[in-house]
């Protein structure tokens, strides 16, 4: 059974450069833009969402943890400053581990915490390509609340 760990300092650190690369890279193949200008845009929001990195008040990181391995890791926070709304900033279950119900387990621990802590909504962004995350996130009920369509002219 996984369990989710405070994430340290120095995980924090490796999550701060892993986390802007994938989020670039979803940003690229999204919104077709350079990689370069991707970059630049994630390493902005991290510094705006994250002024005081892993101190930022009322963010919490988690290390997804099982039989003693680190599997993978999960960022939630206030959205937006709204008390009621926790919100999935970033979810990651490495490679290795996929497909083996631990994202499902990780975002039902969160839903626990985030519980614990007072919130009363789970709220995530979800690229519309990754249409395996958007799976597990219905079949969790999640559903969408806003939906950005487009179309190449």
């Amino acid at each position: 059974m996984a369990k989710l760990r405070i994430m340290t300092a120095d995980e924090f650190q490796t999550y701060l450069q892993q986390g802007m690369r994938s989020y670039a890279a979803e940003k690229v193949k999204a919104e077709k833009i350079s990689l370069s200008k991707a970059t630049t845009l994630a390493q902005n929001e991290y510094q705006t969402l994250l002024p005081n990195g892993l101190e930022t008040e009322k963010n919490y990181f988690y290390m997804v943890e099982e039989d003693v391995q680190v599997k993978g890791y999960i960022w939630l926070a206030a959205y937006r400053g709204n008390d009621e709304i926790a919100f999935v900033y970033d979810i990651n279950i490495y490679p290795d581990f996929q497909n083996q119900g631990l994202g499902t387990q990780t975002l039902e621990l969160a839903t626990e915490k985030m519980k614990q802590y007072g919130y009363k909504y789970l709220r995530l962004h979800v690229f519309g390509h990754n249409k395996r995350a958007i799976h597990v996130y219905e079949k969790l009920g999640l559903h969408a609340t806003d939906i950005v369509m487009e179309k190449e002219i």
